[in-house]
């Protein structure tokens, strides 16, 4: 072999490895473009499941507000409903025929924890006389002498269950004279 034919083969080898390095040049550019993808792929995704995580969370609190608003509601019914029946326990309990003591300390009793069911309950009486009108809580049926805009007279208690109002009060109102 000449030292022509062994340049010739150098020459060849070396551009065939020149070659080879250049591919997987250009194979590990790929391949970091190829990871850089994927790194904000995984990105992308994790943001996006953090945020589908939140939406669940806001959608579990929404259901359970809902669920509670529906049972308060729903207690809010019946115990509107019942009101008029302790209304007029409470009235018969204020005209009690004398000599009925014995039967009017249970009747008595018994009324009293009915009140108790209430307020455990979370239902409250409107405290109504002698305080300012107020339309959220008082429904004006009459109006008379006494001081402007207070409440003068209450002829039907008014309750609320927490801070809401189930039953307005019916009041007589103060008109300044």
């Amino acid at each position: 072999m000449t030292d022509e034919q062994n340049t010739d083969d150098l020459a060849e080898k070396l551009k065939q490895a020149q070659e080879q390095a250049d591919a997987k040049d250009q194979e590990a550019a790929q391949d970091l473009n190829e990871t850089e993808k994927l790194k904000q792929e995984l990105q992308d995704m994790t943001e996006m499941a953090k945020r589908a995580m939140a939406d669940l969370a806001n959608l579990k609190r929404r259901v359970e507000e809902e669920r509670s608003n529906t049972i308060i509601m729903a207690n809010a019914r019946l115990i509107a409903a019942i009101l008029p029946i302790l209304d007029n326990l409470d009235r018969a309990k204020e005209h009690l025929p004398a000599g009925t003591e014995e039967w009017a300390k249970g009747f008595e009793m018994s009324l009293s924890q009915l009140h108790q069911v209430f307020t455990s309950a979370g239902v409250t009486p409107l405290e109504s006389l002698n305080q300012p009108f107020n339309p959220d809580q008082h429904e004006a049926v009459a109006q008379g002498p006494g001081p402007k805009d207070t409440v003068i007279e209450e002829f039907e208690k008014g309750y609320k269950l927490g801070d809401r109002v189930i039953r307005h009060a019916k009041v007589k109102v103060g008109n300044g004279e």
